[in-house]
């Protein structure tokens, strides 16, 4: 492993791909309408934080059962 300043540098996997809307839920469109907005100005804190939201929302937690 190759070492850095401070210690042991940290690998990181692929990122998560985005996640679609929930059929016929407002709240996800709202929050792929953000996403969007987001990734068009570069701000990929956000895009994650918006990706975490639609996979907590209960529309994708019933999806995934």
């Amino acid at each position: 492993m190759t070492q850095g300043r401070l210690g042991p540098l940290v690998q990181l996997g692929e990122p998560r791909p985005n996640l679609e809307p929930a059929a016929e839920c407002d709240v996800c469109q709202a929050l792929v309408h953000q996403r969007q907005l987001a990734e068009a100005r570069g701000d990929m804190s956000k895009v994650t934080d918006l990706n975490a939201e639609l996979r907590n929302h209960p529309s994708h937690a019933e999806q995934q059962r």
